[in-house]
């Protein structure tokens, strides 16, 4: 008893034990991410799987189907596009080529305005100069005929007087004869004085009717306002029909995310295509099945559960007032229930940073004031060595740590 007292003073003194441990593994549990049935399932439970490998097949009509669909929605997205490309092309010349017929149409107009109206101020200037001018020569052919008429009655008045002389013998007959004549060439200066007068007149009522062709100037003004102002809403009306380049190339901006969408929804379909294979994203062995052929299965339902024999460590609960002993790198020997008089070698790898209670579902506070002092639990991961692969996750062992 002495001997054994001794052992168990000497085991309490150098190593914290524990018997609440026990061994974890990585356990992948694989569910499904789409709906459909089972089409196949490849696996039993005990198989050993490779990472990668295909384990469950799920029907993939439906998927096919709407793949199918997405490359009709991105073969016609892209039709569109490549149809709404040169449409541009020939918008945006059809456009600038009407902007520049319109512009120059317009340069044309407002030089046709200039010119009618320097035409009409010139006609103006030129008809103004010409009544000016018959109206002088009236004037003047009025004055002349005036003298004229003045030189006859000068002229008749001294035939007369001849006359009167030559009845009375008071002067020669060639007297009489030469104051006759001098009056008859008065007579026909006096006649020719009217005629210009007439000729005067007429000048001045052609120029006065030369006034008409300065309405008509005016008229081809008034014309060439019009044609301007024609040509104004012409060359507006072009350069708002640039507002049909903006709008096609956002409608192209807009096809063009189309394509993005088709090529999205083609990539997704694909994606959901391949989810109809489920496979392991580990190597190891098929630790639980869920699920059978045939049966219609849920995104997110599991299947199986794959778990690597190799992966696998203990997990100690130690107590508080013992953690203090136990650091990184201890050394640790494990007892498995299971295999008895068999020790397994360990090794510290971390100490929990949270006693156990603080992930309880129930808070360890309580509001009511009563309080009863516990000792509470760290988690300690400790690896193992099993080269054999006999420890299985969930196995319950003892553990004791060298203490420090």
């Amino acid at each position: 008893g002495g001997y054994f007292g001794i052992q168990w003073i000497y085991f309490r003194w150098h190593y914290v034990s524990t018997d609440d441990a026990q061994v974890k593994g990585n356990l992948v549990n694989l569910s499904a991410k789409v709906s459909a049935r089972i089409e196949r399932m490849r696996v039993e439970e005990g198989d050993s799987v490779e990472a990668g490998q295909i384990l469950v097949e799920l029907d993939p009509k439906d998927y096919l189907a709407a793949r199918a669909q997405a490359q009709a929605s991105l073969e016609m997205a892209r039709q569109d596009l490549a149809k709404a490309i040169p449409q541009l092309a020939l918008t945006r010349d059809r456009v600038l080529q009407g902007i520049d017929t319109a512009e120059a149409s317009y340069k044309e107009a407002l030089e046709g305005l200039k010119f009618a109206q320097n035409d009409a101020a010139l006609q103006t200037d030129r008809v103004q100069k010409d009544i000016d001018r018959a109206q002088a020569g009236l004037k003047a052919a009025r004055a002349r005929v005036i003298e004229a008429k003045a030189t006859m009655d000068n002229a008749q008045k001294e035939f007369e007087r001849h006359q009167e002389l030559f009845k009375n013998k008071y002067i020669a007959e060639n007297a009489r004869d030469t104051a006759e004549t001098a009056w008859q060439v008065a007579q026909s200066k006096h006649q020719a004085a009217l005629e210009n007068e007439r000729e005067a007149l007429s000048q001045l009522e052609l120029a006065e009717a030369n006034r008409r062709s300065i309405e008509l100037k005016k008229q081809s003004i008034r014309i060439s306002e019009q044609v301007l102002e024609r040509a104004k809403i012409s060359s507006t009306l072009a350069r708002e029909e640039k507002k049909q380049i903006s709008i096609q190339e956002k409608n192209i901006e807009f096809l063009k995310a189309k394509v993005q969408e088709a090529e999205a929804a083609l990539h997704l379909a694909e994606l959901r295509l391949q989810e109809t294979k489920v496979m392991t994203p580990i190597s190891g062995v098929i630790s639980k099945r869920y699920a059978d052929q045939g049966q219609l299965v849920q995104p997110g339902q599991p299947l199986l559960v794959v778990n690597d024999p190799s992966e696998k460590w203990v997990v100690a609960n130690v107590e508080e007032t013992k953690v203090r002993k136990v650091h990184r790198g201890s050394k640790a020997r494990v007892e498995v229930d299971a295999f008895p008089g068999r020790d397994f070698e360990g090794e510290v790898e971390f100490i929990g940073a949270a006693a156990l209670s603080e992930f309880a579902l129930l808070p360890a506070e309580n509001p009511s004031g009563n309080f009863v002092k516990i000792t509470h639990r760290l988690p300690v991961r400790i690896s193992v060595k099993d080269p054999d692969h006999l420890l299985k996750p969930g196995m319950m062992v003892v553990v004791a740590i060298e203490a420090k």
